[in-house]
């Protein structure tokens, strides 16, 4: 027993000798390489791009929320501006968690000396800023991000003042790329690293912006359209800000995991809206069997919103049409951030109401080939496209204006936040009809706005007192959102 004791002993006090003489290594031998506590900066890029994708073009915001409002998509069965809680709650948190993401690598590339990783991270960061204006208006942003600082409850900034800083720091961005600036890495999904491409979307962003607040300040949209019409903008296919998809699971199109099958007999609820639909049967749109499917019987048809859409025939699964295979059946399509279409648009409306001097013409027509020739639509149906009566410039009892604004808006298709916003700010196309729960309250217009998360209401304590919210989706307008009469 003694010996046996004696043995333990020993072996107990050579494996203390031995973890003694490893302890000096200890650190470098209990690292989980799965569990990295130093992340390149390029890395944390990605998962903001990711983040922010997600959430702006995933199938809950995009799909069902304000594809609807922006009369482009609808959910059958329900159909209506489901409010939940939980969900909106996760869209706030989900847009400040992006953003959080998009300063880390900013951080991260400026320890790394990166200027262009740190430009392009601030672009990102900057258009989701934007976005989430567009969702909620007043927004935590001056003081967002700056919890190092005991900043706990950051205070809601004025969307005009949100708009300022945006811009502002989007023309940083946009200055600071350069040749030498270093390479943005691994984690740009959208360029692949093109600079030059940054470039165009950091002054495009810019030219949206200020096009949004034109006509609530008129001055300040223009100083800026007058800088950036003078910069790189996007103008071709192979500059569009898409985000691709590898199309594995589970890096599949966001869309595509919802509502679409390998087989093309989509069953999913989520589908085309009549407002899109009927503009583009009207004009003999050559998109529309590209953004839109034949209903079981074989014809295009789109869910109707109005005080008894819910006892509509017409609005069953059988006869709503679903979205279109680009858009909704493809595991390796793409998220559109924006693309050069819209530029050609927001060029022609600024030259038609005088903003700056340009041919408003031939942006217009050029916006709508650029989107025809994204939707892989040729040329010659393109151009026949032009001489429709609701088309054409100068024909017809549309104005010249409404005609830029409508085609603007069909080319959205897939960038809902944007679509909504667009009807917002200008009332085309006129959505009148308001879902069924909604339309008893007198309601004339789809819903101004998204509701803010209920945990910030009670969280923050510098939640501001001025914004009203009625019927949860109604309200306060957006700052810029200028219509009169509607409610």
């Amino acid at each position: 027993m003694k010996t046996i004791m004696k043995i333990k002993v020993l072996a107990l006090a050579v494996l203390l000798l031995g973890i003694g003489s490893c302890t000096k290594d200890f650190d470098e031998m209990n690292v989980n390489p799965n569990a990295a506590t130093v992340v390149p900066a390029t890395n944390v890029f990605l998962r903001g791009m990711m983040s922010i994708t997600y959430t702006l073009f995933g199938e809950r915001l995009d799909v069902y929320y304000t594809g609807s409002w922006a009369g482009q998509t609808a959910a059958i069965g329900t159909g209506d501006y489901e409010y939940r809680v939980d969900i909106n709650n996760s869209q706030w948190r989900s847009m400040y968690i992006a953003m959080t993401y998009c300063v880390d690598a900013m951080r991260l590339a400026k320890e790394e000396g990166n200027d262009n990783l740190y430009a392009a991270a601030l672009t990102l960061k900057a258009y989701a800023a934007h976005q989430t204006s567009d969702l909620w208006g007043d927004i935590p942003y001056s003081e967002a991000f700056r919890l190092e600082e005991d900043i706990i409850y950051p205070k809601y900034d004025k969307q005009k003042d949100v708009y300022a800083e945006v811009l502002a720091e989007l023309k940083t961005a946009s200055e600071m790329f350069s040749d030498e600036g270093g390479d943005i890495g691994v984690g740009d999904w959208i360029f692949k690293g093109d600079i030059s491409k940054w470039v165009k979307f950091a002054n495009s962003t810019r030219l949206r912006i200020a096009l949004r607040m034109s006509s609530v300040d008129e001055a300040g949209a223009k100083a800026v359209i007058s800088e950036v019409l003078d910069k790189p903008l996007l103008t071709d296919q192979s500059d569009n800000a898409y985000f691709w998809y590898p199309g594995i699971t589970p890096d599949q199109e966001i869309w595509y995991e919802r509502m679409g099958a390998a087989d093309g007999n989509k069953t999913d609820q989520y589908r085309t809206n009549d407002v899109m639909v009927s503009i583009l049967k009207d004009n003999n749109d050559p998109r529309l069997p590209v953004y839109v499917d034949k209903n079981k019987y074989g014809e295009y048809n789109g869910y109707r919103f109005y005080d008894g859409q819910t006892r509509d025939t017409m609005n069953n699964g059988n006869n709503v049409s679903h979205i279109g295979d680009r858009f909704g059946n493809d595991p390796e399509g793409f998220s559109p951030f924006m693309h050069c279409a819209e530029i050609y648009f927001n060029k022609a409306e600024i030259y038609e109401r005088g903003l700056a001097d340009g041919n408003a013409k031939e942006a217009y027509e050029m916006g709508i080939m650029k989107s025809m020739e994204d939707n892989g639509i040729d040329a010659a149906a393109a151009t026949a496209f032009l001489s429709e009566p609701g088309v054409a410039w100068g024909a017809g009892s549309m104005s010249n204006l409404e005609k830029i604004r409508t085609q603007k808006w069909i080319s959205l298709f897939k960038q809902s936040v944007e679509a909504w916003s667009e009807a917002r700010r200008t009332d085309v196309p006129l959505m009148t009809g308001v879902s069924e729960n909604y339309a008893q309250f007198g309601h004339n217009r789809p819903p101004f706005r998204m509701a803010y998360a209920d945990e910030e209401k009670s969280l923050n304590i510098n939640f501001p007192t001025d914004v009203v919210e009625s019927d949860i989706f109604y309200g306060t307008q957006m700052w810029w959102d200028t219509r009169t009469g509607v409610n």
